[in-house]
């Protein structure tokens, strides 16, 4: 019978078995999927609602382990050529949509805005590239550019410095020569210093959401 139970730390090691540690995805993955094609049943090591790790037969562990040694080269060079195609992409649009960015300022973009693990707006997956690319502009312009981090240390609240520091950022993208999508909410920014009458416009909601990157895409920006 194929099942998994759920154990605690200090709950004895059932015979025959080893522990394999949360941490490696690959060794998880085929971890639990041999010791269940196995039959064998598999213990899930949790403490406090957090993952430990799995204990599976000894000699399933071994495999995995000689296992993720033996294609570690070959996964990482697909992983490679993968963001190296996911960057390539990034460029090409990067550059499709400001024409005029000087080179230094497009590498910096790339380098920080998509770098794998980062957890930036370039990283999301569920975002189109279209939008990626303009909010990781847009974080890029607002910390290296304008005063919106000072403002922060000064103690303006977030909305409020980026409201502040928006015109800059909106001129900075003009001279880069971004011409899609800036009328969607240009203006938008300044006006929010003022109460707003309709804050659930469906135009004002459209036209706040790029720039003032709601989801937080450059929550964790290192310049």
């Amino acid at each position: 019978m194929h099942h998994e139970i759920i154990v605690g730390p200090n709950t004895s090691m059932p015979k025959g078995y080893a522990f394999l540690p949360k941490g490696i995805a690959y060794k998880t993955l085929h971890c639990r999927k041999l010791t269940l094609e196995a039959g064998k049943a598999l213990y899930v090591v949790v403490d406090k609602k957090k993952t430990l790790g799995l204990r599976a037969p000894k000699n399933i562990v071994s495999q995995v382990h000689a296992q993720a040694k033996e294609t570690l080269p070959t996964r990482r060079a697909t992983v490679q050529k993968r963001d190296a195609s996911d960057i390539a992409k990034a460029d090409k649009e990067l550059q499709s949509l400001f024409s005029k960015i000087p080179p230094a300022e497009r590498e910096s973009i790339l380098r920080h805005g998509f770098k794998k693990h980062s957890r930036r707006v370039g990283r999301t997956a569920s975002l189109p590239l279209q939008k990626k690319v303009m909010l990781a502009v847009i974080a890029h312009i607002r910390h290296k550019h304008t005063e919106y981090d000072a403002l922060l240390r000064a103690g303006d609240a977030r909305d409020v410095a980026r409201k502040t520091t928006w015109k800059e950022i909106e001129g900075i993208m003009r001279e880069w020569g971004c011409t899609q999508g800036l009328e969607l909410f240009s203006g938008s920014q300044s006006k929010d210093h003022k109460p707003k009458k309709h804050p659930k416009s469906t135009i004002s909601t459209r036209r706040i959401r790029m720039p003032s990157c709601e989801d937080d895409s450059d929550a964790d920006y290192v310049p």
